[in-house]
């Protein structure tokens, strides 16, 4: 009965619902048509306003389109993003990949790619702390205490700590290892005081001590069980572990016909402690001379290279650019006050020749930025009061000369027996040195100077004999030579007497008491206004006794493709290898981005 009338229920809802249906769908049926179906033929009357309406939609529509991408490049723009690969061409071959071997300008250029400095210039040209988080002295400039960045990493994920800076330093200092670090650490004594922290002791105060600690370290993990004699021949210099913002990834030896003999790809290291580079990659190719260069260059086999002067360069077309910067060094005519002729013993003829040399024809074709007077360059001690160089007067010259016992015979210069006074003259044979030094000669000539000249290629084993057999002995009147001024000033290593002979750098032999007293006082305080004294009064007599002429500041042409993105104009740098100071941010791959509001 139950089960009856409960159907029953359900059947009359059912019925309730299907009427509800057809009601409503009757009731739509009759909605549309009335207000639809009906209603088409209105469509005649009104048919002009709604083509107006379409039409205006569609101006709005496409002029929304148009502005879209009219006005595109005020909120978009093409940028160098992560990715791409930079190859440089380089000069030399690679036969060690450990830093404190680098010799070849392919080797140094992969040291600087593939290991970090404790200490290194930032974009501004000045020292800061690198793998080192802080580098301090004490009062007495004779005690330097460095911290190490925390974790630091190896690119093989180990950590780089104190023991790597004492092994690293250790082997400098070792004779047997035989390194090519340019560093003297003689006396100084270095002491761990905890896994990141190293004090360097000094025999005597020296305020510019954290420009000696830009060298590499290598890992003791790695070489610390190889005996210092065979460091050079270990497997580490073919597959070094880094620290810089490469890691190698192949080298390959290539047979080509215009010179080319290694290839060295590089990626990204990961284990980098700065941000990682923006390049993916970077390729180093190494050649025995620039026609190579020049040839890959043009064909776009290379993208850039440090290697070239103006006139190897002047066959590149247009769409190789070029970027010059002037560097911390410079070019000197190093006159000899212990040659073996005498001539230049005699302070009237070195004046002589300070006044009857044309220091403008000397200098044609140079860019005026890289003249060069003084063995301190203004950038590196500000507010320096540099003395006025003396006018070109070639009667002054030659009065100065005959003061000096000498006289003249037909405008040739004669000594007192009446022969002719002949200069020995050593410069090294690249093309802008070369021609300089040419062109001083014919200056020396017109003076009345008989000018012998002896060039060496530093290509090939021509530049080692030179270096022992005429640079170390002094051999020469006048060496024409480029050097490294170093970040901050410090003239003591080229004028100091306690530098001359074979194993110094005071290639001038020069000697002034009073001139070794100023640069020792001026290299021993960090009182800014004593040291700009000191290096005043230095100044004054380098100039009156002239043991050097400045011939021009060295620079870098650095030559590369249109396309990519290198190092920055403003970029201050000391040598040509801190190009690579900002190459996190070097690019070659490109993309439309947002810009950021």
């Amino acid at each position: 009965m139950e089960k009856s009338s409960k159907k029953r229920g359900q059947q009359e809802r059912r019925k309730r619902v299907a009427a509800r249906y057809y009601e409503l769908r009757d009731r739509s049926e009759r909605h549309f048509v009335s207000n639809f179906i009906q209603r088409l033929s209105n469509v005649r009357e009104v048919r002009l306003w709604v083509i107006e309406w379409a039409l205006l939609v569609l101006v709005v529509f496409l002029l929304a389109v148009v502005q879209i991408f009219w006005y595109r490049d005020s909120f978009e723009t093409e940028a160098y993003v992560s990715g791409g690969d930079i190859s440089e061409g380089v000069i030399g071959e690679i036969n060690s990949m450990n830093p404190l071997y680098a010799t070849t300008d392919a080797e140094k250029t992969l040291s600087k790619l593939l290991f970090a400095n404790l200490v290194s210039l930032d974009r501004s040209g000045h020292l800061k702390p690198e793998l080192a988080e802080s580098v301090t002295t004490d009062e007495s400039s004779k005690s330097w205490t460095v911290v190490l960045k925390e974790r630091l990493k190896w690119s093989d994920g180990e950590p780089i700590t104190a023991d790597d800076i004492i092994f690293t330093f250790d082997l400098i200092n070792d004779s047997s290892a035989k390194t090519m670090v340019s560093k003297n650490f003689s006396n100084v004594k270095i002491e761990r005081l905890d896994a990141r922290t190293v004090r360097f002791v000094l025999p005597s105060a020296y305020a510019d001590f954290m420009e000696s600690l830009e060298f590499p370290l290598v890992p003791k993990h790695v070489l610390g069980d190889t005996k210092p004699n065979l460091i050079y021949e270990s497997k580490f210099s073919t597959e070094p572990v880094t620290s810089g913002p490469f890691v190698l990834n192949v080298l390959q030896t290539t047979n080509s016909t215009n010179s080319e003999k290694q290839t060295i790809y590089l990626t990204r290291n990961e284990h980098y402690f700065l941000r990682p580079a923006k390049l993916s990659s970077f390729t180093l190719r190494a050649y025995d001379d620039v026609d190579g260069i020049v040839s890959d260059l043009r064909d776009s086999k290379i993208t850039a290279t440090a290697a070239l002067n103006r006139e190897t360069a002047a066959s590149l077309p247009d769409t190789i650019k070029r970027r010059t910067s002037a560097l911390n060094g410079g070019v000197f005519a190093f006159l000899n006050l212990r040659s073996e002729s005498g001539v230049m013993g005699k302070a009237g003829v070195r004046r002589a020749i300070q006044r009857g040399v044309n220091m403008a024809t000397v200098r044609d074709g140079l860019d005026a930025q890289l003249k060069l007077d003084y063995p301190i360059l203004p950038n590196q001690f500000e507010d320096l009061s540099f003395p006025e160089i003396p006018g070109y007067d070639i009667a002054e010259a030659k009065k100065l000369l005959e003061a000096s016992g000498y006289s003249f015979d037909n405008d040739e210069l004669v000594d007192k027996n009446g022969d002719r006074v002949t200069l020995k003259l050593a410069v090294q044979d690249r093309p802008v040195i070369r021609d300089s030094a040419e062109r001083f000669a014919r200056e020396l000539r017109t003076l009345g100077f008989d000018v012998a000249m002896n060039k060496f290629d530093e290509s090939s084993s021509a530049s080692v004999d030179f270096f022992s057999a005429v640079i170390k002995p002094r051999d020469y009147d006048i060496l024409f030579y480029e050097v490294d001024l170093g970040i901050n000033v410090d003239p003591f290593v080229y004028y100091s007497s306690t530098q001359t002979g074979e194993k110094g750098w005071n290639f001038s032999e020069y000697s002034n008491s009073l001139v070794d007293d100023a640069l020792l006082s001026a290299r021993s305080t960090s009182r800014a206004n004593l040291r700009k004294n000191k290096y005043e009064t230095f100044l004054k007599y380098w100039l009156n006794d002239v043991p050097a002429i400045g011939i021009y500041r060295s620079s870098l042409d650095y030559y590369f493709a249109q396309n990519i993105d290198i190092y920055s104009e403003n970029l201050q740098m000391a040598d040509a290898l801190d190009r690579f100071t900002d190459v996190r941010d070097w690019g070659s791959a490109k993309r439309r981005v947002n810009l950021t509001p």
